[in-house]
């Protein structure tokens, strides 16, 4: 993998007996406002690791969550690469300094 293949993305582990996939896609699209802007590694994105999520991504798309369906890929989960280390508690690490710089 490339840098420029790369995608800024987070890993989420849970627990189905504690929480079920479809509260977690629930929340994705509670918490976060896709958009087209920015390119390929900073599209919105579900990368699902079996078919049961993926088929559960895409009817969230298809039904209640249909304004974003051309905003959000839904692909294979892939291995995962930690970001580098200056990238990890970007906001924390940037409040601290003063804000972030954006």
């Amino acid at each position: 993998r490339t840098r420029a293949s790369a995608h800024q993305s987070i890993r989420i582990t849970y627990n189905p007996e504690v929480v079920e996939y479809e509260d977690l896609l629930a929340m994705f699209f509670a918490f976060h406002t896709p958009s087209g802007f920015g390119g390929t590694q900073y599209r919105s994105a579900i990368f699902a690791h079996t078919e049961e999520q993926r088929e559960m991504a895409e009817a969230m798309l298809k039904g209640p969550q249909r304004k974003y369906e051309k905003y959000v890929a839904v692909e294979p989960a892939d291995d995962f690469y930690a970001a580098e280390e200056y990238h990890q508690k970007y906001l924390h690490k940037a409040m601290r300094a003063g804000g972030p710089s954006w």
